[in-house]
Order: structure tokens, then C-alpha cells, then sequence
């Protein structure tokens, strides 16, 4: 019930391993994510994002066709989601959000570069959520270092 009024504004299926996400899959959206829409660049992947105002994050991922075979394709987008789905709970909701494959994510072929990589997109689009807990190691960092 918790769940259902926090989100009622998002068509979350039930069966979705994404908590705070749905799938972004109408052109138009695309199209004004990419045209009002921020970017983040990275040498395999660009993300853009554009607030939505709704209480969870639309994510959309474009491999085109000139990037590679089907099964290639679909290898990225399964890697791209897998690690978003890692990442979820440290992103900030509210957010439209576009991975565009590039040539170089063909070659970084495990989920351990798929989530650096998305971890260096979120770091520099500012997306992180900043817990009181990191901010709190950070302070006993500095305080150890004197």
C-alpha cells in the first residue's frame, strides 16, 4: 500500500526489478530528452537527462542499428540495465534518462565497465544522492589524514 501511493503517479508493474523506474520507450520523449535535455559524456556511452517532475526516474537506452548485429544490441542493453538496476538506489529520482551506445562499449564487454562507465555519466551529470552516511566517512577522512 506504501509502495502505491508513493508512486502513484508512475505505472510501476508489479513484476519490475527497478523499484524507483519504468522504461522510457515513446519517440517523442526520446526526442525531448534529447532536444531540452542535459549530457554526460563518456568514451562508450552519452547520457542526457531531463527532469520529469514524477516521483521516479524513466529510463531509456538507444543502440542503433549502425552499432552492431541484433545479438550485440541486445548484449548492451541487457549489460546497461543490469547495471542501472545496481546503480538505482544511489540515483536521484525524478529524471528522464537516455544512454546512447557508442562504438566503444562493444569492446567493454563486462558489467564491471558497463557500471564504471555509468557511475563516471552520473558522477559528472550530478545525479548521485548524497547520504549523510558518505558525507560523514568523508569527514573522518579528512580528520585521520591531519
Amino acid at each position: 500500500m506504501l509502495l502505491a501511493t508513493l508512486f502513484h503517479n508512475c505505472p510501476v508493474l508489479r513484476y519490475n526489478k527497478m523499484k524507483q523506474t519504468i522504461s522510457l520507450n515513446r519517440n517523442e520523449l526520446f526526442l525531448q530528452v534529447y532536444k531540452k535535455g542535459k549530457r554526460s559524456y563518456h568514451k562508450n556511452f552519452t547520457l542526457y537527462y531531463l527532469p520529469n517532475g514524477m516521483p521516479c526516474n524513466r529510463l531509456g537506452i538507444k543502440a542503433g542499428k549502425k552499432l552492431a548485429g541484433a545479438v550485440r544490441r541486445n548484449r548492451v542493453r541487457r549489460l546497461v540495465k543490469e547495471s542501472y538496476r545496481l546503480l538505482e538506489l544511489e540515483i536521484k529520482t525524478g529524471y528522464d534518462l537516455v544512454f546512447a551506445a557508442k562504438d566503444g562499449c562493444l569492446l567493454a564487454d563486462s558489467l564491471e565497465e558497463t557500471t564504471g562507465a555509468m557511475r563516471h555519466l552520473f558522477k559528472y551529470a550530478r545525479l548521485f544522492v548524497v547520504s549523510s552516511d558518505s558525507v560523514k566517512s568523508k569527514d573522518v577522512k579528512t580528520e585521520s589524514s591531519k
